[in-house]
C-alpha cells in the first residue's frame, strides 16, 4: 500500500527562499501539498531507520533544548480507516510513550487539521527534526532526504550544503 509523505513545515519554512529547488519540489512545498512516496521505498525506509535509531536522543533534547535550538517537531503516522498519511507534529509534550502537540501540515485525510492538538504513541513517530542555529543546520528530517532522491543530484546536493542536512544518497 502506497503511503503518502507530506514535507516538512519546519525545514520548507526555512528553505523557500532557495532558488536551488526544483519547480516541483517548490510548488508542493508552498501549497503544503502531500509528495506521494511509498513507505517501502528504499530510501524512505532508510530514513525512518536512521530517525528510529536516534529518537532517544532527540526526545531527551526536545524535552530540556540545548541553547541555539528550537523548531522541535516529529513525523508521525496518523491513520482514517484504511488511508495513512505522515504528518509533522510540534509543540511536543510528552509522558511516557505518549506524546502529544500541534499538527503543522494540512492533511489530507479528514479527520484531523493543521493546528489541532494531536496524541501519538511514541511508537508512530517516523522521523524527526530540529534547527541548531549555532550551526547553521537542520538536524534530523531524514524523511526529507529520502524526498530528494526523487530530485536531480544538482538541486538535492544544493539543498544538502545550503541547510547542513546531513543525507546519505
Amino acid at each position: 500500500m502506497k503511503q503518502l509523505v507530506l514535507l516538512s513545515v519546519v525545514l520548507l519554512t526555512l528553505l523557500l527562499s532557495s532558488s536551488a529547488f526544483s519547480q516541483s519540489f517548490t510548488d508542493k512545498a508552498k501549497k503544503d501539498s502531500a509528495v506521494d512516496m511509498s513507505d517501502e521505498d528504499p530510501a524512505m525506509q532508510k530514513a525512518m531507520e536512521r530517525a528510529r535509531s536516534g529518537l532517544e536522543d532527540f526526545l531527551r533534547k526536545a524535552g530540556s533544548p540545548p541553547p541555539n535550538t528550537d523548531q522541535y517537531s516529529v513525523k508521525v503516522r496518523v491513520s482514517e480507516g484504511d488511508k495513512q498519511e505522515y504528518l509533522w507534529v510540534s509543540n511536543l509534550k510528552g509522558q511516557g510513550d505518549l506524546w502529544s502537540g500541534r499538527i503543522d501540515n494540512l492533511p489530507i485525510i479528514r479527520s484531523v487539521k493543521k493546528g489541532q492538538s494531536y496524541s501519538f504513541a511514541k511508537t508512530e513517530i517516523v522521523d524527526w527534526t530540529y534547527v541548531d542555529r549555532s550551526q547553521k543546520k537542520v538536524v534530523g528530517n531524514f524523511t526529507t532526504c529520502a524526498l530528494l532522491t526523487k530530485e536531480p543530484p544538482g538541486v538535492a546536493e544544493s539543498i544538502q550544503k545550503q541547510y547542513g542536512l546531513e543525507c546519505d544518497r
